[in-house]
């Protein structure tokens, strides 16, 4: 005879994620865009040479430059979704605003890590490093940002993981409110200091 159960719990999952893997997905898969975007410039030269060409300015070798790591972090963007859904079959509610997020991180990422390496070299690529570790400890992706040190908590809102994290996982658990629209743009506006950097 089984004892009587003094409180009785009904689970009600509201954003039901299926397993580990899948809530992690956000966490890693920005994690492996950023890491794309570094070594990047270490394989890519950063700086354009204006051979043979009159009067250029310098936005235009900027830009022209750019496009190339640009180009080559949306592929990198596309294989990291492909494989989060045909190889890991993460739940992905929604594989279209999935990809839009990876591919507007990718433009973030590429974007401020090229600046970097072009305005300061090497430093500049060892100060994406430096950003990527920072982020990965205090962006609140693997632990709650409560239980962080108080460092952590006021860099998160700054930090380009923050709302590129939390936008894939709107796609993946599910919409609440206009989150997804807000974490977008939040992530957009982290072009602005690499543009100022860079140009």
């Amino acid at each position: 005879e089984s004892s009587p159960q003094p409180v009785l719990v009904t689970t009600e999952e509201v954003y039901p994620i299926p397993n580990y893997g899948s809530a992690m997905t956000p966490v890693y898969s920005i994690l492996a865009i950023w890491v794309g975007g570094t070594i990047l410039v270490a394989l890519i030269k950063v700086k354009a040479e204006p051979k043979d060409l009159e009067n250029v300015k310098s936005y235009q070798l900027f830009f022209g430059r750019y496009l190339l790591f640009f180009v080559m972090g949306q592929l990198q963007a596309l294989i990291i979704v492909l494989g989060d859904i045909y190889i890991l079959h993460c739940q992905i509610l929604y594989p279209g605003w999935f990809w839009l997020v990876a591919s507007l991180a990718s433009v973030t990422f590429t974007l401020l890590i090229y600046s970097l390496a072009l305005s300061f070299g090497d430093v500049g690529k060892a100060l994406a490093v430096v950003i990527m570790v920072i982020q990965i400890a205090g962006s609140g992706g693997t632990f709650p940002i409560e239980l962080l040190p108080g460092f952590f908590q006021k860099l998160q809102p700054i930090m380009p993981f923050y709302p590129a994290m939390n936008a894939l996982r709107e796609t993946i658990g599910g919409f609440y409110g206009n989150n997804y629209i807000m974490y977008i743009g939040a992530l957009l506006l982290h072009t602005i200091i690499p543009l100022l950097i860079g140009l």
